[in-house]
């Protein structure tokens, strides 16, 4: 039997990433257990993220920070644990970070946005020895475009690595590198020509543990996901072999005064299908949208989170409902009214320490459904043992 939380949320069953978990757990699985998260603003700037990540990889291990933009600091974005650089003039594409028209070949990354270096630009970053405790595997994602471009990749207390056009590797490119931890840190350098960047991912090598990928974009809807090309977008997800895809979408589709909520659920297929397509042994989590003030806004907030928790149901995903962690119809305007408060003047977004609150109900029912799991396997495994007993 499922069990329920507190404020009324099924907590998630997520059997396979469990799975992962406990392997981990025992010592039987050498990778890393990753999670990939997509999202809105709330997802954007790793807060929400890092309240769920850090009680995670305290039980079963830092495996890392993930998935890293490269030379983006504006626009909020940031990273728990990690100390951001960005010198000259970088281009985010698309311009205004979103669209809902596919932009130009629409390959953008895992993380739905490219940054492109005019020559003479640096960006870089640390990460700290609490995010990275061991030695590092990194792997920054990339594409050549002009003949003549080069880019310079400086690892901290390594040779650089210059990369230039290569015919044999026209599209997206990994380029690999490690650092002994713990701790460590790049910087790349545009020499010439253009080079679009597309994240970096980093690591431990030296054990597993879990990572979480902040896939969140300020002011997105389920329809800009939609619009990145499929086959660069799923190789990419592909290639993090994720054992957890999480959406958290919906804030800004309330947002829109003739949101079909058919078509919203239509829009979550087929992410889920994009998602279940590049990942099919992953299980996936729906989050429902956070509350919203005013009791209009609050009400639609209900009707979307209905609509996906169908979604969730139709493709066999868990379902967690932000709203009702906050505690349901108006909930927005009670943590608004908290001293201090919980939530900003606009009632859409929390204030960090909101979010941590958040973070910690949604990491402490997946904890508890693991534990519950766990339970009931061996109780169902002594069960066996004594009905075998002679």
């Amino acid at each position: 039997m499922v069990g329920t939380s507190p404020e009324g949320n099924p907590l998630p069953i997520l059997p396979r990433f469990f799975t992962s978990l406990l392997r981990v757990a025992k010592g039987e699985r050498p990778d890393h257990v990753r999670i990939a998260w997509l999202g809105d603003s709330h997802t954007q700037p790793d807060i929400w993220t890092q309240a769920v990540r850090r009680p995670l990889q305290e039980r079963f291990g830092v495996g890392g920070p993930g998935f890293i933009h490269v030379g983006w600091k504006k626009w909020g974005y940031r990273h728990t644990g990690v100390d951001l650089s960005v010198h000259g003039q970088w281009r985010i594409e698309p311009p205004r970070l979103l669209t809902a028209d596919t932009y130009e070949d629409g390959v953008l990354g895992l993380g739905g946005v490219r940054l492109v270096p005019r020559p003479g630009a640096r960006a870089g970053m640390v990460v700290n020895a609490s995010t990275l405790p061991g030695p590092a595997r990194w792997e920054l994602a990339l594409r050549v475009i002009d003949d003549d471009a080069k880019l310079r990749i400086k690892p901290q207390g390594a040779e650089a690595i210059d990369v230039e056009k290569d015919a044999e590797q026209p599209g997206v490119r990994h380029i690999e590198w490690t650092t002994p931890g713990p701790g460590g840190g790049f910087e790349v350098e545009a020499i010439r020509g253009r080079v679009e960047l597309f994240g970096v991912v980093v690591e431990t090598s030296d054990k597993p543990g879990v990572t979480l990928d902040v896939l969140g974009l300020n002011g997105a809807r389920v329809v800009h996901a939609l619009t990145w090309n499929e086959s660069a977008w799923t190789t990419a997800l592909r290639r993090r072999k994720p054992d957890l895809i999480v959406l958290a979408y919906g804030t800004n589709e309330a947002g829109m005064k003739n949101l079909s909520m058919d078509g919203h659920r239509q829009r979550l297929d087929a992410l889920l299908d994009r998602t279940r397509s590049a990942s099919p042994d992953a299980d996936c989590l729906i989050i429902g949208a956070m509350d919203r003030g005013s009791l209009p806004m609050s009400e639609k907030i209900e009707q979307i989170n209905l609509a996906q928790a169908a979604a969730a149901k139709d493709r066999g995903c868990a379902f967690w409902s932000a709203q009702t962690a906050m505690g349901g119809r108006g909930s927005m305007e009670k943590w608004a009214a908290e001293e201090p408060p919980m939530a900003t003047s606009d009632r859409v977004h929390l204030k960090v320490p909101g979010y941590n609150r958040l973070g910690a109900l949604l990491a402490r029912d997946l904890l508890r459904a693991f534990d519950e799991g766990q339970a009931a396997s061996n109780a169902s495994a002594a069960g066996r043992t004594t009905s075998n007993t002679p």
